[in-house]
This record gives C-alpha cells, structure tokens and sequence, in this order.
C-alpha cells in the first residue's frame, strides 16, 4: 500500500460531493416519481420549483455529503484488494475478476450506504404543507437526518435503519459489478476525455440494469414507518405491478439517465483534480502524468 493512500480517500471525497451536488437535484425528483403515482419528470421538476422552491431539490442532501468519503473508502478498498487477491500479478485482469471484485466493492459500503439512502430518501419524500398538490401524504416529518435517523432507531432499532437493505443488497452488487465492467471494456485510451465518457456511459448502463430494483428500494424506504404499505421486496413488487402495470419499474429512467452523465463528470473531474494538487504539494515523486493514469485507472466506481 502506498505511503500516501490517504490521498485517495480525500480526493474521493471531494469527488464523491462534487458528484453529490451536481447530481442530487435529479435524484430527488427519480425518487419522487418512483415513489409517487402519475408524477412525470416535468411535473416533478415543476411541482419542486413551485412549492419549494431551488431548495426542494437539494431535500436529503446533508447526510449524503457527511457519508460519501466513508463510502468511497470503502468500495475502493475492498474493490482494489479484492482485485489484488485476483489477479496478483502484472497482467491485466479478466472482465470476471474486475466483475468479481466489483460486487464486494458494492457489496462492503452497504454497511454505511442503506441507512445513508434510507435518511436521504425520507427527506425527499417530505414536502410539507403542500403534500396534497403531490396526491400523498408522507405521514413523517423530520427537522433533519439526525432526528430522522433517531426516530427510525426509535421504533425498529439497528434493523429499522437498515429499511430496504434486501433490495439495496442486489441492486449495489449488481450495479458495481456491470459499472467496473463496462468501464474497462469502454475506455479505450488514457485520456481524461476517454475516462469520463466511459465513466458517464458505465454509470447509465449499470442503473439501467437495475432500475427495476431501484424503484422497489425506494418504494420500500420511503414507506410509512408507523402504518407501512409494504411487507418486503416481494409485497412492493406484487402490489406495484397490480396498481400501476409493468411501466412502474422503468419510472425515473430519464432522471437516472440524465443524473449519471453528469455525476460521473463531476466525480472524475474532483477526484483527478484534487488528487493532482495533493500529488504536487506532497511531492511523493509520482509525476503528474503518473498520477493522472493512475487516476484513470481507480476511477472504476458506483453513483
């Protein structure tokens, strides 16, 4: 391991909220039509604006921005050992072991990444005096995550924290495994602009694999906590089908879609940049072109 690891983890860091922040707006409104009936995107991004206001897009974006290092440091840990593990030698690894190694990156930040969901998820979901105007009422109401996270402890424990973690469970490792994947096999040279076109293109194929999955979880997390709608991931997906037909499993295509491009970019862009500037204030005698392909090469993560 190297002597300044930590530099990655910070410069994950500042690449995980540079994503978070460009990102988040088209989260809230994929997470409000996944979980709302007949709210298409513009409804959505016009329902928010209007009743809101900018700051209704940004709703649930705290606890995010607090975890999205610990995240990071966990699935580039696990993803890069677990690779090691693989394939200890110099050649380059088969698509199976990246897939592989890939999974148990998605599957390590579960630990800090479903509570973190499930905060963010009952903050979007709150949209106060003017929920009539949504065609839902959310039945909870939180001054923040901290109290939300509080009360969802309060009435379930360590196991009400963790609200959709079934779902969550396939859909990370899924995710993870398709984005590594398909990252390696899109990028073609050691190019910024390379990597963040495979990155962008990683990220809507791999949500597209598991959007379905995604739209459960959120229905699930979002769920009334004190009169829940829902029983488990199999209730959601029966009861979702019966209500709204096989199209509520697509919803939030669009948002995803349009979110991932960007995020990524975001992401590659803090990462690299801030990474680069701690290489050349700490002078560990790696180049910055080293640097930049090493970069290249460890932006192989999950939005």
């Amino acid at each position: 391991m190297e002597d300044d690891y930590w530099c990655d983890f910070v410069a994950g860091w500042v690449g995980g909220c540079a994503g978070l922040v460009v990102g988040h707006p088209l989260d809230t409104i994929k997470v409000r039509q996944q979980t709302l009936r007949k709210v298409s995107a513009l409804k959505g991004i016009t329902n928010t604006l209007k009743y809101e206001g900018v700051r209704g897009f940004y709703k649930g974006l705290g606890f995010p921005l607090l975890a999205t290092g610990t995240l990071n440091a966990l699935f580039f840990g696990v993803y890069a050992n677990t690779l090691r593990l693989l394939s200890p030698g110099p050649e380059r690894p088969s698509y199976a072991k990246v897939c592989v190694a890939g999974c148990a990156g998605g599957l390590a930040q579960l630990v800090v990444a479903c509570p973190v969901d499930l905060v963010k998820i009952k903050m979007q979901m709150q949209m106060g005096e003017v929920e009539a105007a949504w065609g839902r009422r959310a039945g909870y109401s939180y001054h923040g995550p901290v109290a939300c996270l509080r009360d969802l402890y309060r009435r379930g424990g360590v196991a009400g924290c963790y609200a959709g973690l079934g779902s969550m469970t396939v859909r990370d490792v899924v995710a993870s495994g398709v984005y590594v994947v398909v990252y390696e096999a899109l990028v073609v040279q050691s190019s910024s602009l390379s990597t963040l076109l495979a990155g962008g293109a990683a990220g809507v194929l791999s949500w597209a694999s598991i959007l379905p999955l995604d739209v459960l979880k959120s229905r699930l997390q979002a769920d009334n906590p004190s009169n829940p709608q829902y029983k488990g991931m199999w209730d959601c997906f029966i009861k979702s089908y019966k209500a709204e037909g096989p199209s509520v499993f697509v919803r939030g295509f669009a948002m995803m879609s349009l979110r991932a491009f960007p995020t990524n970019g975001a992401i590659f862009l803090g990462y690299v940049t801030f990474l680069n500037l701690m290489k050349r204030l700490t002078s560990r005698g790696e180049g910055v072109d080293g640097a930049a392909t090493r970069n290249e090469q460890l932006i192989q993560k999950i939005v």
